[in-house]
């Protein structure tokens, strides 16, 4: 059986045809709408997954954000251009007439990582540092979403009371850290004395965010009490 994989992230769009040999077949990538308004986040995934579809039995979305029942949303208001909701798999269905399911993209990280183990292993934690901070759960051989999709989400728990604002509004999160590390990594088009300060704070924001992200994996292996 052939599946229609996509994944969705703030930067950009990518689907490929995968077979049941988990060989990718054909493969296209497109940029995320800038304005990232539902029609527009829509007419993307048209032109994405149109010359996929023909072949493809079924379709398999990791998004960013958080998938609750089918629809696309951001605990984080600036994530997505402000895109709060938007029903991914029933567009998806709409565009394919295929079935249909999402996830978030660090869960199914957690999820194909887990697949990848040779040992005996049934209660795992994931995380990921990337564009944002993100995590994914295995508890006794299944994948935990939760009741709102939010399960593993490692980039909003708490590292310090007293730490920068995430994006979401709260303090401290393990997330804000990373946040403040991209701000402090763009020293691009000014003078090269301003860009060796910006060296050095970047060096102390990534040894702070690699504390909180070190923190985050601390609390959900104990809190799981998994194996790796």
């Amino acid at each position: 059986m052939s599946t229609l994989a996509i994944d969705i992230g703030g930067t950009k769009l990518a689907a490929a045809r995968v077979d049941d040999d988990l060989r990718i077949r054909e493969r296209r990538e497109l940029p995320t709408p800038a304005s990232k308004t539902p029609d527009a986040l829509r007419e993307a995934l048209k032109v994405l997954v149109e010359p996929l579809q023909t072949t493809a039995q079924r379709v398999a979305i990791a998004s960013t954000g958080i998938i609750r029942e089918g629809a696309l949303l951001a605990i984080n208001p600036h994530n997505l251009g402000g895109l709060l909701h938007f029903p991914l798999v029933q567009t998806l269905e709409d565009l394919t007439g295929l079935p249909t399911l999402a996830v978030n993209d660090a869960q199914a990280a957690a999820w194909a990582e887990y697949h990848a183990l040779t040992s005996d292993v049934r209660d795992m934690v994931f995380i990921t540092v990337s564009t944002g901070v993100g995590g994914g759960v295995v508890s006794d051989g299944r994948l935990l979403t939760g009741m709102s999709g939010l399960a593993g989400h490692l980039g909003h728990t708490l590292a310090d009371p007293q730490g920068p604002v995430c994006g979401c509004g709260r303090r401290g999160l393990c997330g804000g850290y990373r946040l403040r590390t991209r701000h402090c990594g763009s020293g691009a088009g000014f003078p090269g004395r301003v860009r060796r300060q910006n060296c050095l704070c970047t060096c102390g924001c990534r040894e702070r965010t690699g504390c909180a992200s070190g923190s985050a994996l601390r609390a959900g292996c104990r809190a799981v009490n998994c194996r790796c």
